[in-house]
C-alpha cells in the first residue's frame, strides 16, 4: 500500500491539526493530507453517537463521495459483511484486497470501490464507552503492496485522533447539548471550570464532596472522558460550556 519502507511519521503537530480542526471541511481535508503521506488516497468513519435523548444516530464522514457512503449504513449489508463481522469480534485491523472482497460479499459496496480505482485497504474497530465504530483506509495502489508496520502504527494513531474530532464536531452541530447533563451536574462541572476544587464546590452548592465526586464521574461518563480536566476540556469544545478568559 506503500511504495517504499521509509515512511514519514506523524508528528505531534500533525496530530493536533486533526484534534484542533474547527469543521468537517478542515478535518476532511487535514486528514487527508496526512493519510496520503502513509501512502493512503481515501477514508471512511462510521460512528454510532448517542443523542441528547439517549437515541442511538450513525454519522457517516470520509473521503468518498455521499452516496457510496450512505452504503455502508445499510443493515442488510451489515450482516454479511466480512469486514463488519472481523470487527465485530476482533481488535485487530483487518487487511484486505477490494478483488477478494468482491467474491465474498455480494452487496454493492466493494464493486463499487474497485469501479473507483480502490484496490485494498485496513479496517478497524474504534471503540468508545457507547459504541464500536468503524474505520477504513483505502489504498490505489496497482499492484498492491502492503502497509509496512509504522505505516500502520501511524494509521492507528490517526485513527483515533480522527474518531475524537469528529465526535466533537458532531456534538457541536447538534442542539441543546446541555441536555446530556443533569442540572446538578452542569453546575458541578461549571464550578470546576472555574478552579473550584471538590470540596468548594460542595460548599457552594451546599452538597457533600462525596456527592460532588459522584456528579463529576457522571459527567466524565457522559462525555466519554476519564478525569475532570478532559471533561472541562471536552464540554468547551461541545459548546456545553464558555472557556474562561
Amino acid at each position: 500500500m506503500v511504495r517504499s519502507e521509509t515512511v514519514l511519521r506523524l508528528s505531534t503537530p500533525d496530530l493536533l491539526q486533526i484534534a484542533q480542526a474547527p469543521d468537517w471541511e478542515q478535518l476532511r481535508a487535514r486528514a487527508q493530507r496526512l493519510l496520503a503521506q502513509l501512502g493512503i488516497c481515501d477514508f471512511m468513519l462510521k460512528m454510532d453517537v448517542s443523542g441528547a435523548n439517549g437515541a442511538s444516530l450513525v454519522q457517516m464522514f470520509g473521503t468518498l463521495p455521499g452516496a457510496t457512503l450512505q452504503l455502508f449504513n445499510q443493515p442488510a449489508d451489515d450482516k454479511t459483511d466480512p469486514i463488519q463481522q472481523h470487527l465485530a469480534r476482533s481488535c485487530l485491523p483487518l487487511n484486505w484486497q477490494v478483488e477478494q472482497l468482491c467474491l465474498l460479499h455480494g452487496g454493492q459496496i466493494y464493486p463499487l470501490l474497485k469501479t473507483m480505482g480502490i484496490t485494498q485497504g485496513m479496517s478497524l474497530a474504534l471503540h468508545t464507552k457507547q459504541s464500536v465504530n468503524r474505520l477504513d483506509f483505502y489504498c490505489n495502489a496497482t499492484p498492491p503492496l502492503a502497509l509496512t508496520a509504522s505505516a500502520q502504527a501511524d494509521a492507528l494513531l490517526l485513527g483515533l485522533y480522527l474518531q475524537e474530532a469528529a465526535e466533537l464536531l458532531w456534538r457541536k452541530a447538534t442542539p441543546n447539548q446541555e441536555s446530556l447533563l443533569s442540572a446538578r451536574e452542569l453546575e458541578c462541572l461549571r464550578w470546576s471550570a472555574d478552579g473550584k476544587t471538590s470540596s468548594e464546590i460542595g460548599l457552594i452548592l451546599g452538597i457533600s464532596q462525596r456527592t460532588v465526586y459522584f456528579h463529576m464521574k457522571n459527567v466524565a461518563m457522559k462525555l466519554g472522558v476519564y478525569s475532570t480536566r478532559h471533561a472541562i476540556s471536552r464540554a468547551v469544545m461541545m459548546g456545553i460550556i464558555k472557556p474562561n478568559n
